[in-house]
């Protein structure tokens, strides 16, 4: 759950100040999947496999349709 919640804060310090982390840890797509389920009229989802040079990752949701 820390994972999660430091991925959060850094998003979010992200977009008020692009390069920059709320605990200097540079993160990257590496990955991505398809998940089954609704999404605006789709019939499925992709999430994102992020990696973090500290070794935490955590999922971010792409787009609607794989």
């Amino acid at each position: 759950m820390t994972k999660l919640l430091q991925a959060l804060a850094d998003q979010l310090v992200d977009r008020l100040a692009p390069g920059a982390t709320a605990h200097a840890v540079a993160c990257r797509r590496v990955g991505s999947r398809c998940i089954p389920g609704s999404c605006a009229g789709r019939r499925n989802y992709t999430q994102y496999r992020v990696n973090c040079d500290d070794g935490s990752w955590y999922w971010e949701y792409g787009h609607c349709g794989c």
